[in-house]
């Protein structure tokens, strides 16, 4: 009963905290007036197969706060700014939010006020904090005296927004808001669009206006979907993504506990047989036996409780650094002790009323007299402890296979390494305003050899652009296209291996040319010289660029790149009105020793977001740490939870399957077989079982993957990993937990055996 024990604690732990985290990611709309007629709005191209692109600020001002349809249309953007001064400033999310933002969420302050127009542009800084924030930094409560230096600069805390404020499913996570303006220093210039629609109208007649309203590029149009309907699809999504794996590891837990719960009870069959012979009833019996595992079901819910809370506060502890808004929403008290405790013990009274009834109906006479019964199910030879023993198998199979594709994407992302020496360059985010300024400071301290931008940070951290690309008679192509700046490949150290690289008049005037990585290459032209050939870039614009030189692959993605979840890029002359800036600076020794010398190079007027420069190979993207690696172990550590339930339920299974053949096992050896023979046949027999099982499971995890996730499939079934894993855990262990089971029958008198049945 122990190991019964631990191994429901275990499956209850992981849907306890997979619940926890799966209520983060839905949010609670409640405090909104009329969510459904709330809606963002994304330009969306069918042709590209692009749902939601972004919306440029300059878009929002001069395109879509002409439209009619709406009561209130607001942008709203997130970004991280810094509060506080000198050394005890940290880094938090802000959200820039215009004034009619807060209209368009009907969501009133707590206390004070929200933006108004007036606040736009206005010598009064101003801001607004969450509750969160205010419990922090003001303890007092005094708003009138409430302050914050926000990138240097001090704003007034005129309101402070209410805790159901924070709805993370469309995108609202801040604890800081500013107020949005496009000659703000630090505003983004990428936005999220919400509108609320004029009473008495309907979302036909909204999109319908909007299709009449200009985009800027060709087949492009705006489109809106109401948050509620958003945040509905979200919800199924977070619960399918959460909950479904946290379902499937407690069913095999509870089929798991089912079948020790028989073997236990077969144990006791000369107990049951006894009390059924001084006259206990078949339903006392049941009664027994389902107090018993109700019993089980409350310890092992306990257990389980304390074991989800104690993961649920390391993922808190981890997440804290990174997301402190989110890590404080995650559940870890006791409330979550109904969820545990009520799953428990329906599981137990759901997987525990089969044995209870089953072993409850103990017959006097059959037990004195015991003869195999006619067979209820009689498949090719196999029986109903066999279909139970292959759907187990299947069920183990299946968990194997997706838990060993996981474990097979977590290295992959782990084996991603610069093709460059990342120890030699520093890294910064800067605004694109002080671009020019910044790398002319940068380029004059002593020990720096090369300085460049670019549109994002390199290795996947943000800013390039997605595209769809194609050669001429070629398929397109997924693509990412990279602005960079003059000497872009010195500077990084790659390789130029054909061709040339741009020219200072190319890069001033924004010529129509493009480097690509040899990545890239190959996947447009194939074996064809690429160089002098047209490219054709699709995306949130659509240019014609003539391929001019092939340089090394910045970053090497292996298999992520050859399964296709990496696209390859194309490099383009940086566009100084691009959304983002990251000033790349070689340095001629230890790079972290230039940090604090870049740091203060770039230091930025006030108003402005404080740079700060990260030696490449630090970055999460090469290394393990930051908060992918958190959620990285967290999908690592429920893969492990799967593999260990999936192991000891084919091992329990089919072990107690085997040992309920005892009986015949005695008379076989009575009858002269040998332990040798008896083994031979139930490896021979049962062997058939499990491959099938072993087949179909993975079978039909492959169909699922390939239509769900399709690049995993690809990533995956191409791995010996996975089937090393499949063959030697699953079928593995249920070849030796039969190969046990028999062992200790052979190996005992028949006489013995004869007895004990």
């Amino acid at each position: 009963m122990v190991v019964a024990t631990i191994t429901l604690a275990l499956g209850v732990g992981t849907v306890t905290a997979l619940y926890s985290l799966a209520q983060i990611l839905v949010a609670d709309l409640t405090g909104v007036p009329d969510p459904g007629r709330v809606a963002r709005i994304y330009a969306s191209s069918a042709a590209l197969g692009v749902e939601r692109a972004p919306v440029a600020l300059n878009e929002f001002d001069s395109t879509l706060a002409r439209a009619t349809s709406f009561q209130s249309l607001a942008a709203y953007a997130e970004a991280e700014v810094t509060i506080g001064a000198g050394s005890a400033d940290r880094r938090t999310l802000a959200g820039f939010a215009s004034p009619a933002f807060f209209a368009v969420m009907g969501v009133p302050p707590a206390a004070g006020r929200v933006f108004t127009a007036t606040d736009i542009g206005s010598e009064r800084r101003v801001a607004l904090v969450s509750e969160r924030l205010w419990r922090q930094h003001f303890p007092s409560g005094d708003l009138a005296a409430a302050s914050l230096t926000v990138n240097g600069i001090e704003r007034q805390v005129v309101g402070v927004l209410p805790a159901r404020f924070s709805y993370d499913a469309v995108g609202v996570t801040a604890d800081l808001w500013i107020p949005l303006a496009a000659a703000s220093g630090d505003a983004p210039m990428i936005v999220s669009v919400f509108a609320r629609l004029r009473p008495g109208l309907g979302w036909t007649a909204a999109i319908a206006e909007l299709d009449t309203l200009p985009v800027n590029m060709p087949q492009w149009r705006w489109h809106a979907i109401s948050i509620e309907r958003d945040t509905r699809r979200r919800t199924i999504d977070a619960y399918a993504m959460a909950i479904g794996p946290a379902l499937l590891v407690l069913l095999l837990a509870c089929a798991n506990v089912g079948c020790m719960l028989l073997a236990r009870g077969a144990a006791r069959e000369q107990e049951l047989t006894v009390q059924r012979a001084l006259g206990a009833t078949r339903a006392r019996l049941a009664r027994q036996l389902l107090t018993e595992h109700l019993l089980l079901g409350a310890t092992g819910g306990a257990l389980g409780f304390v074991a989800g809370t104690a993961v649920l506060r390391t993922i808190v502890a981890a997440w804290t650094p990174f997301q402190p808004a989110l890590a404080s929403r995650i559940s870890t008290d006791i409330t979550l002790l109904p969820v545990a405790l009520g799953t428990s013990i329906l599981a137990c009274a759901a997987f525990g009323v089969l044995p209870a009834l089953r072993l409850s109906r103990r017959d006097v006479a059959a037990a004195l007299h015991p003869l195999p019964g006619p067979r209820r199910i009689d498949i090719a030879g196999y029986g109903r402890r066999d279909v139970i023993v292959f759907v187990e198998v299947v069920s183990a199979a299946a968990l194997i296979v997706f838990a060993a594709m996981l474990f097979d994407l977590f290295g992959a992302m782990h084996r991603v390494r610069p093709a460059f020496d990342a120890e030699h360059v520093v890294a910064m985010r800067v605004p694109a305003a002080d671009l020019e300024a910044i790398v002319t400071r940068v380029s004059a301290i002593p020990g720096v050899t090369a300085v460049t931008a670019a549109a994002g940070m390199i290795g996947g951290r943000g800013g390039p652009t997605a595209v769809s690309a194609h050669a001429e008679g070629g398929l397109a192509t997924a693509m990412s296209r990279v602005p960079v700046a003059d000497r872009f490949l010195e500077t990084l150290g790659l390789a130029l291996l054909r061709g040339r690289t741009f020219r200072a008049r190319e890069l001033a005037d924004r010529t129509d040319v493009t480097v690509i990585s040899e990545s890239a290459a190959r996947a447009l032209f194939g074996d064809r010289d690429p160089i002098g050939r047209r490219v054709q870039l699709s995306g949130h614009t659509s240019t014609s660029a003539v391929v001019i030189g092939i340089c090394r692959d910045a970053v090497e993605y292996g298999a992520l790149a050859r399964a296709g979840l990496v696209p390859p890029d194309v490099y383009v002359p940086y566009d100084h009105t691009t959304l983002e800036s990251v000033v790349l600076a070689r340095v001629s020794t230890g790079a972290r020793a230039f940090v604090q010398a870049i740091a203060a190079a770039a230091q930025a007027p006030a108003g402005r977001v404080r740079p700060r420069p990260v030696v490449l190979a630090d970055e999460p993207a090469f290394g393990d740490a930051g908060a992918s690696l958190v959620r990285v172990r967290m999908l690592g550590g429920f893969a492990l939870m799967a593999l260990l339930l999936a192991a000891t339920g084919v091992f329990g299974v089919v072990g107690h399957s085997v040992a309920q053949r005892r009986r015949e096992f005695g008379v076989r050896l009575t009858l002269g077989a040998t332990p040798r023979e008896l083994l031979a046949l139930v490896a021979a027999r049962e062997a058939k079982l499990i491959a099938a099982a072993l087949v179909i499971g993975a079978a039909t995890t492959l169909a699922l993957t390939r239509a769900l996730f399709p690049e995993l499939a690809r990533l995956s079934t191409t791995a010996p990993g996975v089937w090393f894993a499949l063959v030697g855990l699953c079928g593995g262990t249920a070849v030796i937990a039969a190969w046990l089971a028999t062992w200790r029958i052979v190996h005992v008198e028949p006489s013995v055996v004869l007895r004990r049945t």
